[in-house]
């Protein structure tokens, strides 16, 4: 039993780890795209997609709340980055953070956004009592096209 607590408490520290370091590598390469007009609006629910109201959701350090039906309102992005490309401007990428009590912390890292458009993002949850994590983290790939041509090269 204590090697198998050891074993998911080095799990555990080792992802904390990667995320710190992805965290400050995906800050160093942004580059700013200039935007308007371009929203991320997310619909948050939990594991048998019942609508999860009074949600916090965190994008670009502003905070908003779900409604009723687990809706976010439309959130403003001003300023796109792109973590993957700087000569990329059609779309860049954001972190969406969801916190709920009662739920494990959600963190969807590298939504894709394009601009002047609205992105519309689900995220379920999962109840404490469903989950031993402290937290979930999803993280979205980049559009296709931009895989398709890393494959060529």
């Amino acid at each position: 039993m204590k090697a198998t607590l050891k074993n998911v408490a080095a799990a555990l520290s080792l992802l904390a780890l990667v995320i710190v370091v992805l965290t400050a590598i995906d800050h160093s390469v942004n580059v700013s795209a200039s935007v308007s007009d371009t929203h991320i609006r997310v619909t948050v629910v939990d594991l048998d997609n019942n609508p999860v109201h009074n949600a916090k959701v965190t994008v670009l350090g502003s905070s908003f709340y779900t409604d009723n039906k687990g809706l976010s309102p439309a959130i403003e992005i001003g300023a796109l980055t792109n973590c993957y490309d700087v000569n990329i401007s059609e779309w860049g990428t954001v972190t969406v953070v969801v916190e709920k009590e009662g739920y494990a912390p959600a963190v969807a890292l590298n939504c894709v956004c394009y601009n002047k458009q609205t992105r519309k993002l689900t995220v379920k949850l999962y109840g404490d009592d469903q989950s031993e994590l402290p937290y979930v983290t999803y993280v979205e790939s980049p559009p296709d096209d931009y895989i398709k041509t890393l494959l060529k090269n």
